[in-house]
Order: C-alpha cells, then structure tokens, then sequence
C-alpha cells in the first residue's frame, strides 16, 4: 500500500512538473484567430464599402483556409477610407487588411506555474494594403495635391522584379531593435503605380519652395541665395542631365547641394503618382494595385515561423487576379 502511494506522489510531481510553462511548449501550442477592433471608415460611400470589405473578406479566407497560428493568437483587422487634402483626387479607395502575431507568453507572476497570456502588442505585423503604398509618405491612387509638404515622394530604392512581382526592400525600421519590413508590390502589367521625378523637375519644385520660404520669412533671402544660385546653375545645364532621375539626399530639402550617386547613404528616388497607370473607369472599391508588408521582429522562433507560414499563404497570383475587379 506504501509502495501504491509513493507511485502515486512520484507520478503527480512528474505531472505537475510537465505542465509547468515553457516559452519552447508554448511555441508549439495551436494558436488561434481572433477578430480585432474594427478600423477607421471615412470618405467611402455605402455601395463601395461593401465591395470593400467582401474582397478583403476573400483576402482573410485566403490566408485562413491556408495557415494555421501556432504559438500565438493572429489578431486581424481591416481599415477603409480616405482623409483627401485640397486639390486631391483619388481615383480608388485605400483600404488595408491587417494581421497582428500575438505570442502566448508565460504568466512569471502567477503562483500557478502552468498559466499563460497573450501578449498585448507585437512588433511583427502583416498588412495587405490596396490602393495604397503607406511607406511611401503615403502614395495614394491620387494625385500629390499643390499643398503637399514637399510635392513629390521619397523612395529608399527602386523595385526589383523578383518571381514576377515587384520588391520593393527589406528596411531595418528599428535601429535599436532587429525589426525588418519586407515589402512588395503586386501591379497591373508589371507597371508601376509612381513615376520617377526628373533632376528638372525637382530643381523647379526646389526653388519654388525657397521662394515661398523667402516670402513667409522676410531677411533670409541673404542665407537661401546661395542655394538659389545653386539650383540656377544646375538649370542651366544640358537638357540630356536634367533629364536624369533625381536621386537627392535626405537633409538636402530647400538646401540644395547637389544630386548624389543612386545607393549613396542616405540618399533618396524623388518620385510622384502615376496617373497614367490607373482605369479611371473602374469603380473607386476596385483594387488596382496590392502592397503587401511583413513586419517581423527577428529572432523570436513564433514570430519567425508564424511569419514564414503566412508568407505562404498569402498568394500573389491571387491578389494580382483580384486587381480590377
């Protein structure tokens, strides 16, 4: 009978000791999906609002029917509409479906050694964008209104076509931190929904913003000169030169020193919308190009897996069917 209990207290302390959480037990554990907050709805009609949210519907059964979390809860969300500034035209709604990678994480503070959570925010994220490019200061399906900030847009690098799609890089966007963004673009045509900005081009945008910074601020016009003369000069040469893409660098807005090599550090593709790529007549819900953004935070085994799941899962030849439609 001793020996029946002692068994019995040795099985139970085995038990209580296997049930106790891991991050690596954890990582393993089936994960779940879960409905987020629903986003922002503004400028979008009724009629298009349900064209809308139906693709982006397709979209998550897409990815659902196809990937299951595992270590985590996926907390996804969708977001429709638009914020126009004056003079800007869109010619299709952005709208963004959006995935959240939740780790379930051992609860250190509970007497009870096997609980967990889920954690309440994350650094890997997964967004599928339409219409709209938000890295990209953001370029809409529109036209750069006359009072945008700057008058064109900063690209880091240029697309490069990899399986038949559009890369557009993998960006470190925390220095303190190993967080990377993979991005993508999925097009009509293998065109491209921004044109590049010509050396001419941005000269005269350049001056015309140090001429409206010399009228706001009486006195300056001694310390701009010099970037005035600058900006002349550069105008005056061969029209093959400025025709050239502007590759400018990012602390040399309104204090023009010059044009740099492309992949200089810290230099930028000065770029705008391509009206011209756009089917006006398409009705505004219609997708006409598809940014897909991976946010991942490396080094963290669910993050990492999980993402590598849903890139997977997320099937670019089914977005680029979905475009137009």
């Amino acid at each position: 009978m001793k020996y029946i209990i002692l068994v019995s207290v040795v099985f139970f302390t085995l038990s209580a000791v296997a049930q106790d959480c891991t991050q690596e037990m954890l990582a393993q554990k089936p994960g779940t999906w879960k409905a987020g907050m629903k986003g922002s709805i503004a400028g979008v009609t009724a009629t298009d609002l349900a064209r809308e949210k139906a693709l982006l519907a397709d979209i998550h059964k897409m990815v659902s029917s196809n990937y299951s979390p595992t270590g985590c809860q996926l907390l996804y969300s969708t977001a429709f509409g638009k914020y126009p500034m004056e003079g800007q035209t869109y010619i299709a709604d952005p709208y963004t479906y959006s995935m959240y990678i939740l780790r379930y994480l051992c609860d250190k503070n509970s007497e009870d050694k096997s609980k967990y959570y889920v954690d309440i925010s994350t650094p890997t994220t997964v967004n599928i964008v339409a219409n709209s490019i938000p890295f990209l200061s953001i370029l809409y399906a529109a036209n750069l209104p006359d009072g945008n900030f700057r008058g064109y847009l900063k690209l880091e690098e240029r697309p490069v076509k990899k399986d038949g799609y559009y890369f557009l890089s993998n960006e470190k966007v925390d220095p303190k931190q190993e967080i990377v963004e993979y991005r993508w673009l999925i097009t009509f045509n293998d065109t491209l929904p921004f044109t590049y900005l010509s050396r001419k081009e941005y000269l005269l945008i350049q001056k015309k913003r140090l001429e409206k910074s010399v009228k706001e601020s009486p006195g300056s016009e001694k310390y701009t000169q010099k970037y005035f003369d600058r900006i002349n000069e550069f105008l005056s040469r061969p029209e093959d030169e400025l025709s050239q893409d502007a590759i400018c660098m990012w602390n040399d807005e309104e204090r023009f020193e010059g044009f740099v090599k492309e992949g200089t550090s810290g230099s930028f593709i000065a770029v705008k919308p391509n009206l011209s790529y756009f089917r006006k007549k398409l009705p505004m819900s219609s997708p006409q190009f598809f940014t897909v953004v991976y946010k991942l935070s490396q080094g963290e085994p669910v993050f990492e897996a999980n993402i590598a799941a849903i890139k997977q899962a997320v099937d670019f030849a089914k977005l680029r069917g979905m475009l137009g439609k």
